[in-house]
Parts: C-alpha cells; sequence; structure tokens
C-alpha cells in the first residue's frame, strides 16, 4: 500500500471518529434518553428551574444585606493621603505697622509652601443608633421572607410540573388508544376490501372506512404534535435542555394509582401553617420594622472617631526623603446628633409606616379567608372529578361493549358501515373522555395538596 492510500485512509478514519465523538456528546443525538418519572422532573425542576434559581439568589443577596448591615454598626477604618500643589502661593495681606511700615497700609505676605501633603488615619465606631439596632433585625426579617419565598416558589414550580406531566401522559395515552383503534380499523378495512373483491358488500362501506381512517390517522399526527409540544414545555419547566431527549417513565395509570391511594377521609387544614400565610405574617414583621425604624428617627445617635494626622510641607517635592520632619495632629471626637424639630416630617412618616402595617394585618386576615376558602373549593373539585372518573369508567366499559357488538354484525353484514364508524367514533371519544377524567382527577388532587398546603 502507498504512503498516500495509508495516509488518506487514516484521514478518513479521523473523520469518522471525531463525527461520532460529536454526535455522542451532542444530548440530540444520543442513543438513550433520559428516563425521568414524575419525581425525577420535580427534583430536577427544584434544582434548576429559573424562578427557583432567582429565589435562591435572592437569599444569598438578603445574607449579604445582614452583613452589610451588621457592619455598620462595627469599626470603621479609613487612610487618606492628599498632595496639594500651589501654582501661586496665597498672598495675605497684613497692616504694614507690624513689619516697620506706614500705619494704614498693608504689606502682601505668601504663608506656606509650593508642595504640601497630608496623610490621615481614622477610626470610627457608632455608640448608639436607633435606626441601626431596627434596621439589623429588618435584615434577618429579610433573610427569612427570601426563605419562604423560595418555599413558596418550590410549591409553584413542583405543581406546575407536576400538571405538565399529567398532561404529557394524558396525550400519551391518547395517542396510543387512537393509534390501536386505526390499527384495528385497518384490519377491518382489509376484510372489507376482501369481501368487496368477492361481491359480498357494497363500495360504499370501503369508502366510509378510508374517510375513517383518514381522520384517525389526521388525530395521530395532531396528538403527535401536541405530545411534542407538551414535553418541551416540561422541559423548560424542569430546567432540562430542549434538546435532550427524554422518556417519561410514569404512565398514567400508575400515577392515578399512587397520587390516588391513601386519601384521607377529612381534610384537616390550619390556613395559618399554609405557605402564604407564613409569607404574609412575615411581609407583616417586615412592615413593623419599617414602623419601629421610623419611629427610631426621634432618638439622638452617638458616635466616636479617632483620627490621626501627618502634614508635610515642602519647598521642593521630597515628602519621602530622609531626616524630613511631618507634624502630626492627634484628636477623639465623639459626635452626639439630637433631632429636636423637623416641621412634622418624622411625624408624618411614623403616621404612614403605621397605616402601612395596617394595609398588611388586613392583606393577612383577607389571605387567612381565601385559602379557606381555596381549600373548599378544591375539596369541591375533588369530589366532582371523582364522580366524573367513575362516570367516564362506566361509559367506557358501554362503549366498548358497543363496538365489540357493531363490529360482529358489520362483519355479519347486519350492521353498516355508518354504524361501525358511529360505534368506533364513540368508542374514541369515551376512550379521551376516560382519559381526560383520569387527567382532572389528577389535577385536582394536585390542587388539593396545594390548597391543603402540603
Amino acid at each position: 500500500m502507498s504512503k498516500n492510500k495509508l495516509r488518506y485512509k487514516q484521514t478518513r478514519w479521523f473523520i469518522l471518529l471525531f463525527f461520532i465523538s460529536v454526535l455522542t456528546k451532542n444530548p440530540a443525538f444520543a442513543s438513550e434518553p433520559l428516563l425521568l418519572s414524575l419525581e425525577d422532573v420535580r427534583q430536577y425542576a427544584l434544582d434548576y428551574n429559573a424562578e427557583i434559581k432567582t429565589a435562591r439568589t435572592d437569599i444569598e443577596i438578603a445574607e449579604k444585606q445582614i452583613r452589610e448591615t451588621t457592619a455598620i454598626g462595627l469599626p470603621q477604618i479609613n487612610a487618606s493621603l492628599g498632595y496639594n500643589y500651589y501654582v501661586d502661593i496665597p498672598t495675605s495681606l497684613i497692616p504694614a505697622e507690624f513689619l516697620g511700615g506706614e500705619p494704614g497700609e498693608f504689606a502682601e505676605i505668601q504663608f506656606g509652601t509650593q508642595h504640601n501633603m497630608t496623610a490621615t488615619a481614622s477610626v470610627e465606631q457608632l455608640l448608639f443608633d436607633g435606626q441601626y439596632i431596627v434596621g439589623l433585625r429588618a435584615a434577618r426579617i429579610y433573610r427569612e421572607l427570601a426563605g419562604k419565598n423560595l418555599q413558596r416558589s418550590e410549591v409553584e414550580v413542583s405543581s406546575m410540573v407536576r400538571e405538565t406531566y399529567f398532561l404529557v401522559q394524558l396525550v400519551s395515552e391518547n395517542l396510543k388508544t387512537v393509534r390501536k383503534n386505526l390499527t384495528n380499523m385497518e384490519q377491518t378495512l382489509f376484510e372489507t376490501q376482501r369481501l368487496r373483491e368477492e361481491g359480498f358488500t357494497d363500495p360504499i362501506h370501503v369508502d366510509q372506512l378510508l374517510l375513517t381512517i383518514a381522520n384517525m390517522k389526521h388525530r395521530i399526527t395532531d396528538l403527535e404534535r401536541q405530545k411534542l409540544l407538551t414535553k418541551n414545555l416540561l422541559k423548560f419547566q424542569a430546567g432540562i435542555d430542549l434538546d435532550t431527549p427524554v422518556l417519561l417513565t410514569d404512565d398514567l395509570e400508575f400515577l392515578f394509582g399512587e397520587l390516588l391511594s391513601g386519601i384521607p377521609a377529612e381534610h384537616t387544614f390550619d390556613p395559618e401553617q399554609h405557605i402564604d400565610y407564613r409569607l404574609a405574617d412575615t411581609q407583616e414583621a417586615m412592615s413593623l420594622m419599617v414602623l419601629r425604624r421610623e419611629q427610631s428617627s426621634f432618638l439622638p445617635t452617638l458616635s466616636a472617631s479617632f483620627i490621626r494626622q501627618e502634614m508635610a510641607m515642602r519647598d521642593s517635592f521630597n515628602f519621602f526623603a530622609s531626616g524630613r520632619s511631618w507634624f502630626p495632629a492627634t484628636f477623639f471626637t465623639v459626635n452626639l446628633n439630637i433631632p429636636i424639630f423637623s416641621s412634622g416630617m418624622r411625624s408624618a412618616q411614623v403616621q404612614q409606616a403605621r397605616l402601612e402595617l395596617e394595609k398588611f394585618r388586613i392583606a393577612k386576615d383577607h389571605i387567612s379567608r381565601n385559602l379557606i376558602l381555596q381549600k373548599n373549593e378544591a375539596v369541591a373539585e375533588f369530589e366532582s372529578a371523582l364522580e366524573q372518573y367513575k362516570n367516564e369508567q362506566g361509559s367506557l366499559v358501554l362503549a366498548q361493549r358497543v363496538f365489540d357488538r357493531t363490529s360482529i354484525m358489520f362483519r355479519e353484514g347486519m350492521a353498516s358501515s355508518l354504524e361501525l364508524t358511529q360505534a368506533n367514533e364513540q368508542l374514541l371519544n369515551s376512550h379521551v373522555n376516560y382519559h381526560n377524567a383520569m387527567f382532572a382527577l389528577l389535577n385536582a388532587r394536585n390542587k388539593l395538596d396545594k390548597a391543603l398546603g402540603r
């Protein structure tokens, strides 16, 4: 084998291996899909959903605010270095008689040097500030508020992905039902065509079956489109890349058995334990801190400072030369600021904060009553969905019986193709209604758990 042919063969293998590597690393071309149960999807959402990630970031921000607020009451150490260059040294006028001149005249004298530098170090300590004390407490309440917002986001996202998961599996069940029914109708069409060829049936029966099959194929296409859209919605909600292939492992029947088992006879409910109420309670506490902050504006503030300065004056820029003097200045200060009169401004701010607090208390009471109302509605919706499911379950049994009997009669020439088509459509609708009732019952249970704060 020549060197050129060998090099060409090696290049082909390299290109082939490169593309295999790219395709296997790309989720869109991965041979194995991501297998996800309902709990897996929920956990993905709790880890990667954008809303929850934002809520976690808010907690981190709140923790940094606590550190920031705490640092206000701790010693503050600062240093500064200033340099002044006088292009023209300032001139002062003094009576000329001080220098032996004539009375009534003034002498021009320049004080200072052209180059001046000042180095300052200071330590400041807040001794008392009512707004600082309240602000420190408010920062911790804000951290608590951010944590409860995260809990509420987790509840909302969990409920949302569960409902979408149910929807994907509902479409999948309907798709399987229609495909199975299509297979049966195609078999019936094949048998009817054989009968027509033998002259035992009218061609209109074949045309009627062809029309029914065409409609069913269109329905399958529409359901496949719906399944793709709802599955992409689920990926988006869970924070999964849209190009990643997924396979949902919990079908509708399994979910139905899992989520509807062990339903308590009594739906005990304490609105004060619900996350929405606890969130409102924390918001009320935050509003109370705002009121306390405004009230603390009537209190004095006390702070202390220690300052050390070193100053140097030169006729040339030689500040860092050894043996030259720096002139120190050291002092300790205590500042007491006493608010006396603000023309009613502080009083108006306190009244506004008190009214805002009253609004939050009204809102909290409203939330409590609204949670009880939502719980009652969720219980009623669940009971109604359960009754509807039982009705559709019985209707499906009847529709299947009618279709089976009509199919036998059609083969024996005792029923027309139109009657068979109607029975088939009725069976399909019964399957769809049954699965829809199952989906509605699962959603009702999901809403009931959410309303009960579970």
